[in-house]
């Protein structure tokens, strides 16, 4: 309930992250996020020995304009490996381990996680929770360390859509208060726990994720153009 710079914020974040032992933390990563977005969370994953996960959302399709998923960036999560080959299917397991005791911390970006089995009570017993994102809801009420994120109109980035076409967007209104978008502060967080550059722009972010995602070789920003560029998932 204490107001925060970001500085003051990501220091005490970073901290309590680099003491935390590898399978105590979890992370959800919202299919709403920008496919650069994701990488960062897999960097964050991959350093602090997290398991992630993801939540799904469908509803009716055609066979023409309109998907049964209503993530607008689910294959981004696949593209980094965020999630099995079954969205949410690892939510019971986390909730699981909270109850447990063996995940202390719970990283979420974008989501409210008591509406998919991870209830306040659980969420009252972790040591840290964290949340990013830009609308107030249960999850955001408890957290430790709640970032504002930004919406798609607030920043610049990619999506992948559901056949594989990486589409880039351009940001279309400056975000209001303290919102920063979610890619500027995780590169910042990312690059405090292992030392790594941060990238300056969002072109230099998305070919530093090309540059280690396979199914991104040979493709850069510039490449990407009004139309987007098709990978193989």
């Amino acid at each position: 309930g204490r107001k925060a710079t970001w500085a003051a914020a990501l220091r005490d974040l970073q901290a309590r992250l680099a003491a935390t032992t590898p399978g105590s933390v979890a992370i959800i990563a919202g299919a709403r996020q920008t496919t650069e977005e994701l990488y960062l969370l897999r960097r964050l994953a991959d350093r602090l020995g997290a398991v992630t996960d993801s939540v799904p959302r469908t509803g009716e399709g055609d066979a023409l304009l309109v998907h049964a998923d209503k993530n607008p960036n689910m294959s981004g999560v696949r593209l980094h490996g965020l999630a099995s080959a079954e969205p949410g299917s690892r939510l019971r397991e986390i909730a699981d381990a909270i109850r447990g005791g063996t995940v202390r911390t719970l990283v979420v970006f974008g989501e409210d996680v008591t509406r998919h089995g991870i209830g306040a009570d659980l969420l009252e017993r972790l040591e840290t929770l964290v949340v990013s994102d830009i609308l107030p809801s249960a999850t955001a009420e408890r957290a430790h360390f709640l970032l504002p994120g930004c919406a798609h109109a607030e920043k610049r980035g990619t999506f992948v859509n559901a056949r594989g076409r990486v589409q880039r967007f351009l940001k279309a209104v400056e975000p209001r208060g303290d919102a920063r978008p979610e890619s500027e502060f995780l590169d910042e967080l990312v690059s405090a726990l292992t030392g790594e550059p941060r990238s300056n722009s969002a072109e230099a972010l998305f070919n530093r994720m090309a540059r280690s995602v396979p199914a991104l070789e040979g493709v850069d920003w510039a490449a990407l153009g009004d139309g987007g560029v098709t990978v193989t998932l």
